[in-house]
């Protein structure tokens, strides 16, 4: 590995700089992201000069043990942060140049990667520049004094600079690992779901939940990371171990040529590596379980619009992403159950309704442009409309129901949900897992969406914003009377002159007739559409 050009790494530093700042400000959602990415910072900022401005003084005065554990805290705290969203820009975009045949014909590979990285440090330091000013002019301002607020400034600087590093080299792993790992290429549909729901809550763990980062900050206090609070003590005169300061500080500046170096390193592995291919020979006789389970029982044309859906998840699980976004709105009842060890009452119709949002979204919220470069070959083919239409609509319903009845059965039962109860709570989310497909299908053509997005670093057609809020309105609407029944149901707020088992009885057939009418509407409206729909 040779010794990376300095003229070639701030060319390709430049570059990719100005590519960002081109999507910022060439797009509406770029410049939207600029816009609430400022005010963001700036927010966030003034309450972090404020905090150093009236907290600095008193942490000056505060015993050894304090000063450890604030110095501690704001260095796992930068560290995390910084590496968690780079790791995360890396495996999406960052890891890999853009026009890589091009560029990496033209120049040596390690210039390459160390201009990816340079340009990854000068993002992060755009971003965190005004927060770490306000930080060191808060100090400074206030009682800690000059030399904390300096030792505080390059600290900062050192340590997002370390995240940066170790973020970029992490994401080159992930890259190689998707590259090379033979389990991960044959379950990528299974494996991107899985990281696209752990990482996201394991970060609002991170952040949100008291006990989470109380347990973080201890082992982070009995590990290296709290050795540069011995330069802070030194510098406040109130102890501090010489030789732990000596070492944190030789450490933190010294891993960033190692890291960079293996990054480089990292990056030439990632980018000339060979990708394992699953095997996707095409097999006549093979009968898959869709087959056995669909073959006779639904329309073949049905049938293979929905198999075709599943096999494009498979292979590609970046394009059905977006549709585990109602998961996140269970966060609020993660947090009870790791604070409070107990499942809540209404977590069980609440997990099941987000799953049916989800498969609902997942293959039928973009009928016509998920189709992509193939729509043409869709509208030719002899396939109806109604039958592309239920094929979309089988695809999200059949797995479905499927999850959404382990999610909620064994929800209630951890919750210790009455029977009639969870039956009622069950058989809202089944209606929805029904009926969400079709509802989603007929919002979906109301607002379709044939551009292309930029997810993990590839161009994907993803529904359009309206189509999901009208989406979600539609369902909300539709659950609403069966959630509120089942809500005062298990949580007894008010002294009602109903039975429960009627208030449930009369919330689950008004939502179930809502439901209904709404997926009747969207699949006609849908199938119409789709029949008699024409290219420009």
């Amino acid at each position: 590995m040779r010794r990376p050009s300095g003229r070639r790494t701030r060319l390709i530093a430049r570059t990719e700089l100005r590519r960002t700042w081109r999507k910022l400000k060439g797009t509406t959602r770029g410049a939207l992201i600029f816009l609430g990415g400022g005010l963001g910072i700036s927010i966030y900022s003034l309450a972090i000069g404020a905090g150093a401005f009236f907290f600095g003084g008193a942490l000056a005065d505060s015993d050894p043990h304090t000063v450890r554990l604030a110095t501690t805290a704001g260095i796992v705290g930068l560290l995390g942060l910084v590496g968690f969203f780079t790791l995360q820009h890396t495996v999406k975009s960052a890891g890999e140049p853009d026009a890589a045949d091009g560029l990496l014909t033209t120049v040596p590979y390690e210039d390459a990667a160390a201009g990816l990285l340079a340009a990854e440090a000068g993002r992060v330091s755009l971003a965190l520049a005004i927060p770490i000013v306000a930080l060191v002019g808060g100090l400074a301002a206030g009682d800690a004094g000059v030399l904390v607020a300096l030792v505080a400034l390059v600290g900062s600087v050192a340590v997002a600079l370390l995240g940066t590093v170790l973020g970029f080299g992490l994401g080159l792993v992930t890259k190689l690992v998707a590259n090379r790992s033979a389990f991960v290429a044959s379950h990528r549909a299974s494996v991107g779901a899985a990281v696209s729901l752990i990482l996201p809550l394991g970060w609002v763990a991170m952040t949100a939940v008291p006990t989470v980062q109380l347990r973080v900050l201890q082992l982070a206090t009995q590990s290296p990371l709290s050795w540069p609070a011995d330069v802070v003590l030194l510098v406040l005169g109130t102890g501090g171990n010489s030789v732990a300061a000596v070492v944190a500080t030789a450490g933190i500046f010294g891993a960033l040529p190692v890291g960079a170096v293996a990054c480089l390193w990292l990056a030439g592995r990632a980018w000339y590596a060979d990708p394992v291919q699953p095997d996707h020979e095409f097999d006549a006789d093979e009968r898959t379980l869709s087959d056995r389970l669909l073959a006779g029982r639904v329309p073949t044309a049905t049938r293979v619009v929905a198999q075709k859906s599943w096999l494009r998840a498979k292979r590609a699980p970046v394009t059905v992403q977006f549709a585990v976004m109602p998961f996140f709105f269970l966060v609020y009842h993660l947090q009870i159950v790791i604070l409070e060890r107990v499942v809540p009452p209404t977590l069980p119709l609440s997990a099941g309704l987000a799953s049916a949002a989800a498969f609902g979204a997942a293959f039928s919220l973009n009928p016509l442009g998920g189709e992509e470069g193939v729509l043409p070959l869709t509208l030719t083919a002899n396939v109806s409309g109604r039958a592309f239409v239920a094929g979309l609509v089988l695809a999200g319903a059949l797995p479905g129901v499927v999850v959404t009845t382990l999610l909620v059965v064994g929800l209630g039962i951890a919750a210790g949900t009455p029977p009639v109860t969870l039956a009622v709570g069950l058989s809202l989310a089944l209606v929805a897992t029904l009926a969400a497909p079709a509802i989603a299908v007929g919002t979906g053509v109301v607002f379709p969406k044939f551009e292309s997005s930029s997810v993990q670093g590839r161009e994907v057609v993803v529904p359009s914003g309206w189509a999901f809020g009208l989406y979600f309105l539609v369902l909300g609407v539709a659950v609403a009377p069966g959630s509120l029944a089942y809500l005062l149901a298990v949580r007894d707020l008010f002294a009602l002159p109903v039975d429960d088992a009627l208030l449930l009885g009369g919330g689950l057939v008004a939502s179930a007739a809502i439901a209904v009418a709404g997926a009747v509407a969207g699949f006609l409206y849908a199938a119409n559409r789709v029949a008699t729909y024409r290219l420009d």
